[in-house]
């Protein structure tokens, strides 16, 4: 079983985070929309390099020494999408206790505190952050604001995968676009790259008089 099969069966099992869990959080260098862009494209093709893991881990002492075992290429990943997009500052990533606010996640409230995490950091680390359940994976992205939420039913699941097969960017939180996509070439991922742009500094200025 792919670790990204074992998202759509945690995710039917319920949507509550276990005691034992690793999460995902990415770490934007700032608030500014560049910035906040970037820490998209990062979230996703790391999203796609995991779902090319081979196995998916059944424990959490799986899942750490695969995270560990594979860090060479979360760093490689992250760096190369900064680079490729002209960002001149570096990245972290580290598995370790990560320190959280306090969440909603689905029905339910968990308190701030440090949890278990893959913390990607970029830049100086200081914008808003992207989060998510990496082990046991039980949440989805929402592919209208790029947050995470929780899969709190088997109806939940069901509507997430019928659309994923239809729409590849609107899987699972860590399930990617099939590896055999065709490529949209250069100019169209300029496009898409000013369009997530135009949109980041639309929320900006909207979060300025919410």
């Amino acid at each position: 079983m792919s670790w990204e099969s074992q998202q759509m069966d945690a995710a039917v099992a319920g949507g509550q985070i276990p005691q034992e869990a690793i999460r995902l959080r990415i770490l934007a260098n700032s608030d500014n929309p560049a910035d906040q862009v970037v820490k998209r494209l990062v979230r996703d093709e790391i999203v796609k390099a995991m779902n090319g893991w081979a196995m998916a881990p059944q424990t959490i002492e799986e899942a750490r020494q695969t995270i560990i075992a594979h860090m060479p290429e979360i760093e490689r990943v992250t760096a190369q999408v900064l680079e490729s997009r002209g960002f001149k500052y570096g990245s972290s990533a580290e598995l370790s206790m990560v320190p959280f606010p306090t969440k909603m996640y689905g029905n339910e409230v968990y308190p701030a505190g440090d949890y278990e995490a893959l913390r990607i950091t970029l830049g100086e680390g200081g914008g808003q952050n992207w989060w998510c359940v990496l082990f046991p994976p039980l949440c989805f992205i929402d592919a209208a604001s790029g947050e995470a939420s929780a899969a709190s039913s088997t109806e939940t699941a069901q509507t997430a995968m019928a659309k994923a097969d239809a729409k590849p960017e609107k899987a699972a939180a860590l399930q990617a676009a099939p590896a055999d996509a065709p490529s949209e070439g250069v100019a169209p991922e300029a496009k898409f790259f000013l369009w997530e742009m135009i949109k980041s500094l639309i929320d900006w200025i909207k979060s300025l008089f919410a």
